[in-house]
This record gives C-alpha cells, sequence and structure tokens, in this order.
C-alpha cells in the first residue's frame, strides 16, 4: 500500500519552499493553501515568490507526481502528517498574531485521520505549544515543533543543506516522524523540549540583528577617526577560535577582568566624544550590571544567611581577580546583609602582585568576607553554595567536600566538567535560571 501523503499548511515562504522540495525529493506532498492565485500559480509551475531554485524544484514534482495543491482543508482526512507553515505577523502591541495559525489546527483537529501527526514550522510565540495541545483537542494526533532558519534568497539551499534542524515534542510517535522525516541530514537533527524550541528561533533572529547592529555602529564610530570598519569586520571575523565561534556565547557570571570593561567603556566614551550615537555599546555595561542583579536576586531566593563562592577569578581558573563578576557578586551579597565566604586555589596559589591572597583581600576590601584556605573551610558553614569561575582543582574539591545545601551553578562549570556520578554526589544543583 502506497504510504499516505504529508500535508503542507499554508504556501508562503516557507510552506511553497518546504513543499516543493519535499516533493522534488520524491515525498508525496498535498499542499493547501486558502488562498487560490497561490495554488494556481503553483500549479502551473510558477513559484508564487521570487526565490532561486523554486520553480526548478515545482518542475521536477510535477515531473514525478509527487505535488497535490487544494484549497480545501480536508485534504488533511488523507495525509498521515501536516506540517503548519502558516505566517505569524507580529502586531501592533510586538506580539506575535498567531490567528492563522490556530485555524490551520482547527483544520487539523477537524480533518486529521487517526495517529495523525502535527508539525508546526511556524514562528511562535512561548507557550504556544502546550496552547496548540489544548487547541488540538486530540490525544490521537501527535504535535512537534519544527523551527525553520530560512532566508530569503537561499531558502531552497538552506532547506536542502540546512546547518541544523530541530525539532521538539512530548509525543514519541511524532519524534519517530521527525527521526525519519529527516533520516538522509540526522547528522544534523537535535532533538529539545518545546519551551526551548519555541524560544531559539526568536533568539535565532534577534541574534542575527545583533550583529547587523552591531557592524553598523561599528561604521558609525571608526567613520569619525578615518577608520575604514569594512577592514575592522573583515579582520575581526578572520578570527574563528574566538570572534566567531562558540567562545563566549554560553550563559553564566557577568563579564568581567582587566580588558573587557574598560574597553567597552572606552569604546562608548569614543562615540560620545564624536557624538556619535551607539546605543548598542553603551548598552554593554547596562546588560552585565543587569545580569549581576539577577544572580544576586537568584541568590537571595533561597534565603540563605550564609554564602559560600568557589572560584572568584575574572574567568574559570584565572588567579587574577581585577574587575572579577564573582567579587562584585560578593559585595552585592554583603550589601543585602549576608555572610560570604570565598573559595579559590588558583588565586591562592598565585606568588606574582597583582594575582594572589593580598590581591584578593584587597578586592573583597570587606572584613565581612573572609578568604577561606580551601573549597572545605569555605562551605563548612554555608546554607548555598555559588559556583563562579572554579578552577579544576576547586571543582574536585568541592565535589569531596559534597556540601548538603543547594549549589547554584551559574556558569554551567558543574554539568560541563564533572561527571554525573560526581554532580550526584552533591546536593541538589540548581542551573542559572532555575528559581523557582
Amino acid at each position: 500500500m502506497e504510504q499516505q501523503p504529508l500535508a503542507v499548511i499554508g504556501l508562503g515562504y516557507v510552506g511553497s519552499v518546504t513543499a516543493a522540495s519535499l516533493a522534488a525529493r520524491g515525498h508525496r506532498v498535498v499542499g493547501i493553501d486558502r488562498r487560490a492565485p497561490v495554488i494556481d500559480a503553483m500549479s502551473r509551475g510558477v513559484a508564487p515568490i521570487p526565490e532561486p531554485g523554486l520553480e526548478e524544484r515545482l518542475a521536477r514534482a510535477a515531473s514525478l507526481q509527487t505535488l497535490e495543491l487544494t484549497t480545501d482543508p480536508s485534504a488533511l482526512a488523507r495525509c498521515r502528517a501536516s506540517l503548519v507553515c502558516v505566517g505569524t505577523p507580529v502586531g501592533a502591541d510586538g506580539q506575535l498574531v498567531v490567528d492563522d495559525l490556530l485555524a490551520a489546527l482547527d483544520e487539523v483537529a477537524r480533518f486529521a485521520p487517526r495517529d495523525h501527526v502535527c508539525v508546526i514550522r511556524s514562528t511562535v510565540p512561548p507557550g504556544l505549544y502546550e496552547r496548540a495541545r489544548r487547541r488540538l483537542a486530540r490525544p490521537d494526533v501527535g504535535l512537534a515543533l519544527n523551527p525553520e532558519f530560512l532566508r530569503e534568497g537561499s531558502a531552497v539551499a538552506d532547506l536542502e543543506r540546512p546547518e541544523l534542524i530541530v525539532f521538539a515534542t512530548e509525543d514519541e510517535h511524532a519524534a519517530r516522524f521527525c527521526d525519519a522525516l529527516y533520516a538522509d541530514q540526522s547528522e544534523r537533527l537535535r532533538r529539545t523540549d518545546p519551551p526551548t524550541a519555541e524560544v531559539l528561533k526568536l533568539v535565532n533572529n534577534a541574534w542575527h540583528a545583533l550583529k547587523v547592529a552591531f557592524a553598523n555602529e561599528v561604521a558609525r564610530v571608526t567613520l569619525p577617526v578615518g577608520v575604514d570598519p569594512f577592514a575592522v569586520m573583515s579582520l575581526l571575523c578572520a578570527d574563528t577560535k574566538l570572534n566567531t565561534s562558540a567562545a563566549y556565547l554560553r550563559p553564566g557570571m557577568p563579564f568581567g577582568g582587566a580588558c573587557l570593561v574598560k574597553d567597552v567603556a572606552s569604546i562608548t566614551t569614543h562615540a560620545a566624544k564624536h557624538a556619535v550615537d551607539a546605543p548598542l555599546f553603551g548598552s554593554i555595561l547596562r546588560s552585565n550590571d543587569a545580569h549581576l542583579r539577577f544572580l544576586v536576586d537568584t541568590v537571595l531566593a533561597h534565603r540563605p544567611k550564609a554564602v559560600a563562592i568557589v572560584g572568584v577569578g575574572f574567568k574559570p581558573g584565572a588567579a587574577d581577580v581585577r574587575d572579577s563578576a564573582p567579587v562584585r557578586l560578593v559585595h552585592a551579597l554583603l550589601d543585602a546583609g549576608l555572610h560570604v565566604t570565598v573559595a579559590d586555589s588558583a588565586v591562592l596559589d598565585a606568588r606574582v602582585p597583582p594575582l594572589g591572597l593580598d590581591a584578593l583581600r584587597a578586592a573583597l576590601g570587606d572584613p565581612r568576607a573572609q578568604a577561606a584556605p580551601d573549597v572545605a573551610h569555605a562551605v563548612a558553614g554555608a546554607d548555598l553554595v555559588v559556583v563562579g569561575h572554579p578552577c579544576a582543582e576547586d571543582r574536585a574539591a568541592l565535589v569531596a567536600a559534597a556540601p548538603k545545601v543547594p549549589v547554584l551553578d551559574t556558569a554551567g562549570e558543574l554539568s560541563r566538567k564533572l561527571s554525573e556520578e560526581d554532580r550526584a554526589s552533591l546536593a541538589p544543583v540548581v542551573v542559572l535560571a532555575s528559581r523557582r
């Protein structure tokens, strides 16, 4: 028996490319769109959008007779799965408008056969997955999210040769469908949970927008002094170890150290001197301060009286405490009335100024903050342990001490660098964002 076709609901930018590409690769596809002119154009092999390679896929699908196009949603009754690709524009209030998406889900709920899988490709706001489950009200229909990362002008290539494919579901039937759909691209396929998938697309595009804004701001601050911004950005992008890699793109402690704070302050001051509006540069330090306040609130949410902070260098394993974020956290917690003890073997082992114990005591600058000789002494009287920027020795010492109080892992040091067995030996390890 021939396998039931896939439905693609919504034949806009994402849907038309998705339907044509799948059909050109031999999948039987039913494209559904309420707009008759779109159905007519695609039926004649005319792309509804100007996208390189799309008409070639439509022609290939026509020769294979694998693409059916209709305005009738009842065609869903013949389909084993539906890929929902309807638009979710932004409204005047800044929120995504999901009316068309919910209407598509209503059609799936009405017409889909048993054991159907509904895969949402549309960009969605946080919380949509649970809302969609309630809207479907069909326990026999599996639901998944499969955010798209297509760029206009290269959408076909992005779909067929992606760097990353993400799906999320709480239904194993839907998971098996997604695994099978992308079986030929399994090395790029990642499964996650629905809330993460919902946020991922929004974060992706915010990141791309940030990069554009950053480059444009570089232009504005360099041109007044006769520097070619293209040359600057070209050289910046040539460093793929730090500048265009995953380095630094990990939530954790605020940035600190002898360079970042002062250099951001310097370029912000330069912009002001030349009357250049550079709000992005100007907001970096404010954002850094906001994250410190977030960490303070996270600590206070546990209502501790005594806190131990393990690792107070400006980055993991560093002996340098100049402009260290963990030290700033110490001061903020002292201001909140807490007793704070710190431990850092890398700092204590350093002998050359401005490093070492004297530098740490000077940085702490408050007799209420104590520098313990080791991790065991630091955590002994604490009712919350905060993991800042520890060296490997201190991570091991923390496991050995096995404090029976919550451990706040601010930068994922424990989850990334300890075994599951070692983590299990500790009391509940609280990840950065868990304040519940």
